[in-house]
């Protein structure tokens, strides 16, 4: 086999590995170009090839007479990221560098004609590179590669960047001349600063150097110069700077402290300073201590601002602790800064968990969009926010509340913070919806009975010229009874203005519940229907006033009536409590759900059975426990589904 043969078979061995360039010869279509296949190439190119894939060095190679290109990943830098590589790969040299050809065209040329070597040390060659001309400082050495036949067939560059090292050096230098030519004004600066310099000599803290500014903290003049630091200012005596300053001289340790306070005499009067220090101590080449550098920035005016601004904030956080409202504020852009106690109270979460979950698992999700969209249109236009809304305490329940919310503007009129409340209103939401309820009711209830009165004297009219007794007395007894229902309706009103208003006397007396019962049952209208049965003590007594406990006994009895239809006995019962006397009023009917007793006594409140409605404005039994409350009683009710009810109220006795 010929060497020629042997190489067509081994050419793959030079460009294994290599990395990503070497990867990049691999695939390269070579054939494209001057050289050829990598099949053809000569042994020489191949073996210059892979002692560059391989080196870690950056190395770059002109081959043949168009300068075909080849180069390592460790020169991949040099080419920088948006620049020439990948594309150089392969590529003539003139087409790959003419920003730079006339300037190292010579140097190859040079070369290629049997020259020396090349050698450039820190030289300047601007390059294109990351998308625009850089000034580049390479080290480099341009050398030949002889080829098989004897003629050169190559250079071969091996180069480093020195760009970093060169504009380094030329800084130093230049902080150099620049330091040189402020050296004559060093002891102005030092002297006219702002912030306080000095240097105190010794461990005896001498005074050697004190600048304006030091001076003007101290209310000293120069004439403290060479004083020991605590002749000089004898109110640091019981203050720490004393002790810290001869602990820095002695350990060589430097002390920096942020915002410390300072007692210092100026114009007689000791006040309060707060300073930024830092102690410095200036070694002599023995390694001891030698003297200290003082610098201190006053800090006084922005600490008490400072502290104005922390005291408002804190009389703030304290004025929202203490008001029933939630409170809470945000930035410009509505994320939360701030929530007061009361909204940690209902929700029942921390700061971190509400500004992770956000406010949108708090709403109602019937509210959610419609408070989003207002809340959005308010940071959009700055106008203020007010929406009424549902949110969820931590207990699961949804509650109404009145959200507010107004915008804090700077000193530019920009919009900076909101500040929020959250107004719990859910009774009152509650009430006005049993208020409505109520006014639908009343109407309701007061149209039927004037209804059925007008029907009966435009008959009774109708009826002049033809009279009929038995007929006459039907529509009489029809308008009496629309009468008193009406009159019965106008009475609960009128009581429950005056219970209302605190204009409820009462006519205390001592009788016997008995008796009472006894009148009541007189005027109640059972119809024979059912069976009204009296138990326990009849001689029981009471201090009361009779009529409105009457008032209680016959709602109790009529409420049996009314609302447990088929219990055929409704027993009343008397007996004794402790010192209580109890009358309690039963029935056999339906029931009530206990979800609903706690509402029984609810101003407005009408309980159905089993979805059925009845008469009436729901004010009976709130009526009646406001007589109680004003006896100083208690009224209340046993129910049970399928099991009737017993309502009650105890008297002292």
């Amino acid at each position: 086999m010929s060497l020629q043969e042997r190489q067509q078979l081994s050419y793959p061995l030079y460009l294994e590995g290599g990395g990503e360039m070497g990867m990049l010869t691999r695939s390269f279509n070579w054939s494209g170009t001057t050289l050829g296949a990598p099949d053809q190439w000569s042994q020489n190119l191949l073996t210059t090839v892979s002692i560059i894939l391989h080196s870690k060095f950056p190395m770059f190679l002109w081959w043949g007479a168009e300068l075909i290109q080849f180069y390592n990943d460790a020169y991949k830098p040099s080419l920088g990221y948006e620049g020439k590589h990948p594309k150089a790969l392969g590529q003539k040299g003139e087409e790959c560098w003419p920003e730079i050809w006339p300037v190292i065209k010579p140097l190859i040329d040079q070369v290629m004609a049997g020259g020396e070597a090349t050698w450039n040390e820190d030289k300047l060659i601007p390059i294109y590179r990351n998308n625009r001309m850089e000034d580049v400082y390479w080290t480099f050495c341009y050398s030949r590669v002889i080829d098989v036949n004897g003629e050169i067939g190559g250079v071969l560059v091996t180069c480093y960047e020195t760009t970093n090292k060169v504009k380094t050096t030329q800084q130093i230098e230049q902080t150099l001349i620049e330091l040189a030519e402020s050296e004559s004004r060093s002891t102005n600066l030092i002297t006219q600063t702002p912030v306080a310099i000095g240097v105190l000599k010794s461990r005896a803290l001498l005074i050697e150097m004190a600048n304006n500014k030091l001076l003007q903290f101290w209310g000293k003049s120069a004439a403290v110069i060479g004083q020991p630091l605590a002749t000089a200012l004898p109110e640091l005596e019981g203050q720490p700077f004393l002790k810290i300053l001869d602990d820095v001289y002695t350990s060589g340790l430097p002390y920096a402290k942020y915002e410390i306070s300072a007692m210092l005499e100026n114009e007689g009067l000791l006040k309060k300073y707060y300073f930024d220090v830092l102690y410095q101590p200036i070694l002599h080449e023995s390694g001891e201590t030698d003297s200290i550098l003082v610098v201190a920035t006053d800090l006084t005016e922005q600490v008490e601002a400072r502290k104005v601004i922390e005291e408002n904030f804190l009389q703030f956080r304290q004025l929202a602790d203490s008001i029933i409202q939630m409170v809470w504020v945000t930035d410009a852009m509505g994320m939360h800064e701030y929530y007061n106690h009361r909204w940690y109270d209902f929700t029942g979460s921390n700061f971190e968990h509400t500004k992770d979950t956000g406010w949108n698992q708090m709403f109602h999700p019937d509210d959610r969009e419609r408070a989003k969209e207002k809340w959005a249109h308010s940071l959009k236009t700055g106008e203020h926010y007010e929406i009424e809304y549902r949110l969820k305490k931590h207990t699961g329940e949804y509650v109404w509340v009145l959200g507010r919310a107004a915008p804090f503007y700077n000193s530019e009129g920009k919009i900076v913070k909101w500040f929020g409340t959250c107004t719990d209103i859910h009774e009152q939401k509650l009430l006005q919806e049993q208020k409505d309820d109520f006014i639908s009711i009343a109407s309701h209830e007061l149209k039927t009975p004037v209804t059925t009165l007008k029907v009966s004297l435009q008959l009774m009219k109708r009826m002049l010229s033809n009279p009929s007794a038995e007929m006459m007395g039907n529509l009489i007894e029809k308008a009496n009874k629309s009468i008193d229902k009406v009159g019965n309706l106008i009475e609960d009103l009128l009581n429950t203005s005056k219970y209302n208003h605190g204009q409820l006397h009462l006519n205390q007396t001592v009788f016997k519940l008995s008796e009472v019962v006894s009148e009541c049952c007189e005027h109640i209208n059972y119809e024979g229907k059912y069976q009204l049965k009296l138990t326990g003590d009849p001689d029981l007594q009471v201090y009361a006033d009779a009529e409105r406990i009457g008032q209680i006994i016959t709602n109790f009895i009529n409420n049996a009536i009314k609302y447990a239809p088929e219990s055929k006995e409704i027993v009343i019962n008397i007996a004794k409590s402790a010192d209580h006397v109890k009358l309690s009023v039963e029935d056999q009917g339906p029931g009530i759900a206990q979800e609903k007793i706690p509402h029984i006594f609810d101003r407005y409140y009408r309980v159905d059975s089993a979805g059925s409605q009845y008469s009436g404005l729901g004010l009976g039994l709130y009526i009646c426990s406001e007589i109680i409350r004003k006896h100083g009683g208690q009224i209340g009710i046993d129910s049970e589904i399928g099991k009737g009810s017993v309502f009650w109220f105890k008297l002292k006795s």
